[in-house]
């Protein structure tokens, strides 16, 4: 069951200090070298150091006025200690924090004022698709880049009240905090994320609303520490300090007990240390703050899906997909649940769901060819797996599936190919050796069959199942003797092995031991092996 950790960041609002701007219409259009001349000395590195005072990240940062006043992105300050401002490779004193907004992802910084030129300011509501742009800032740790591209769009997001600019002039890891200006030189926005999905979007926050940003000393504002709890919270959740994550989200909830992003991130880190209870607690505080808060509804149901309570869990994802009918994840994690429950047929009809939202969702194709071979519906279940080996030709588990499908419908040599392949990808597959041994002892290939047993169990020493197949297939050759041998250690690491003591005593009733052979027969019946009762009346009377 797949599990998404999912960072939120806390809305916090500001009244506007609106900082005024005077467009220049008689600007004339410049060349990229121009641009690259004009913007630079503008453009600073921005160094940010975690509270063991280590680099921790980088971005980049834009002087927007001879006061001094330099934007850069709240992201790269978020959960670390303190920053450093470089410019020509320089240190760079700064004076105050004096604009925060963590919603929108902007921080602004105080330095000398007229250390450095100033950019000239846009109007980012006259911008259009189209115009020609460029994003100046420093990727890993170089002072200055261009890359030049167009506004590919204009994004607005009503649920979070944000608004983006799209460009296709690239957006390099340590270039967040950049300036956007267009062709005349003007800034019209700050670069800030890059997202990949097939191909990489860029983002810029609009100037106009970095001029909105209400202006403080923040440095000084016990508020401003109380909420950056969350985003250390966040810092030590990424470092694997779970325990410290705890304590930052435990004081910043002490702070804003109606943020239920803090309950939810605090509920994610304890399903990571398997406190399922505690999570479930953190999510129905966070599902009571927001009832629409589809995401805790997810997350809750992997919780419970850990404690075993698969029908509760079950609801949760009728929750989260009732609020997001569109999450091809919550259909697919009700269809692992309902799995548990074995509602097959609804299983599927969840896998389906997952694949029209997504058609090339593998893993929803792979269970569902799992339910569909509960449902014995193997041609149907191949023609998943062949699938599942469509989106990914190196797939070792989908070769096996296929070939215990193919083995079902007797085409046994099929099977073999199947297994071969998985062996080729994964040669550590214990199971796979296994079953090709199964499929050749169908062909009666023993011999075979017996290297593919010795394969299985060389990769894993304590595989019962193995060991009793391997004594079946010596039991074939006539080696009764090796068979008990087999059978022996098969009983060893599981006494409760009803199949090891029928097939033993077969064995042993083949080198004339009847009575040791009436015991096997009578544990096995014990253990729930009614065949054995017959070898008894027949053998042991």
């Amino acid at each position: 069951m797949k599990t998404h950790i999912l960072l939120f960041k806390i809305n916090i609002y500001f009244f506007s200090l609106l900082l005024v701007y005077l467009p220049n219409i008689f600007s004339q259009t410049l060349t990229a070298e121009q641009i690259y001349k004009k913007v630079t000395d503008a453009v600073v590195v921005i160094l940010a150091y975690d509270n063991n005072d280590e680099l921790s990240k980088q971005g980049s940062g834009v002087v927007i006025n001879d006061k001094g006043y330099i934007v850069t992105n709240y992201h790269v300050l978020a959960g670390c200690e303190r920053i450093e401002i470089v410019h020509n490779k320089e240190i760079v004193p700064y004076d105050d924090i004096i604009g925060i907004d963590v919603d929108k992802d902007i921080l602004i910084l105080k330095i000398e004022d007229k250390k450095f030129p100033s950019l000239k300011i846009g109007d980012s509501k006259t911008v259009n698709i189209g115009q020609r742009v460029y994003a100046i800032g420093s990727p890993l740790g170089f002072e200055n880049t261009i890359s030049e591209g167009i506004i590919s769009g204009l994004r607005s997001y009503k649920e979070s009240g944000k608004n983006f600019i799209q460009i296709t002039a690239s957006i390099s890891s340590g270039s967040s905090g950049g300036a956007v200006v267009n062709d005349k030189g003007e800034l019209i926005g700050i670069s800030t994320l890059t997202a990949k999905e097939g191909q990489n979007l860029n983002f810029a926050i609009p100037i106009n609303i970095v001029l909105g940003v209400d202006i403080s000393s923040y440095s000084k504002n016990e508020a401003y520490k109380d909420f950056e709890l969350f985003y250390k919270g966040n810092a030590e959740y990424k470092k694997g300090n779970h325990h410290a994550a705890i304590i930052f989200y435990t004081s910043f909830i002490e702070e804003y007990p109606n943020n239920e992003a803090a309950y939810f991130n605090r509920g994610v880190v304890k399903s990571d240390i398997e406190d399922y209870r505690g999570a479930i607690q953190d999510y129905n505080k966070a599902i009571e703050i927001n009832p629409k808060y589809a995401g805790a509804y997810y997350n809750r149901g992997i919780a419970k899906g850990k404690l075993e309570d698969f029908r509760e869990a079950i609801q949760d994802y009728n929750k989260a997909i009732e609020i997001n009918p569109n999450d091809e994840d919550a259909y697919y994690n009700r269809g692992v649940l309902k799995s548990y429950v074995g509602d097959y047929k609804g299983e599927i009809q969840d896998y389906n769901k997952a694949i029209d939202i997504n058609p090339k969702y593998a893993d929803a194709y792979f269970n569902r060819g799992i339910a569909k071979g509960k449902l014995e519906d193997y041609r149907e279940a191949i023609e998943d797996y062949n699938k599942v080996i469509e989106i990914n030709p190196n797939d070792a588990e989908a070769y096996y599936n296929r070939g215990n499908a193919k083995a079902n419908l007797e085409d046994y040599r099929g099977a073999i190919q199947d297994y071969n392949k998985a062996i080729d990808i994964n040669p550590k597959y214990a199971e796979t050796y296994n079953n090709r041994g199964i499929v050749k002892g169908k062909l009666e290939d023993y011999r075979g069959a017996i290297q593919d047993y010795s394969k299985a169990i060389k990769i894993n020493h304590k595989y019962a199942d193995a060991y009793n197949n391997r004594g079946v297939a010596k039991g074939k050759l006539e080696d009764y003797k090796g068979a008990i041998q087999d059978y022996n250690n098969a009983i060893e690491i599981n006494p409760k092995y009803a199949g090891a003591y029928y097939n033993r005593g077969i064995a042993k009733y083949n080198l004339g031991k009847k009575s040791e052979a009436c015991l096997d027969w009578r544990k096995a019946g014990e253990l729930g092996v009614d065949d054995a009762y017959d070898l008894i009346r027949k053998y042991c009377n």
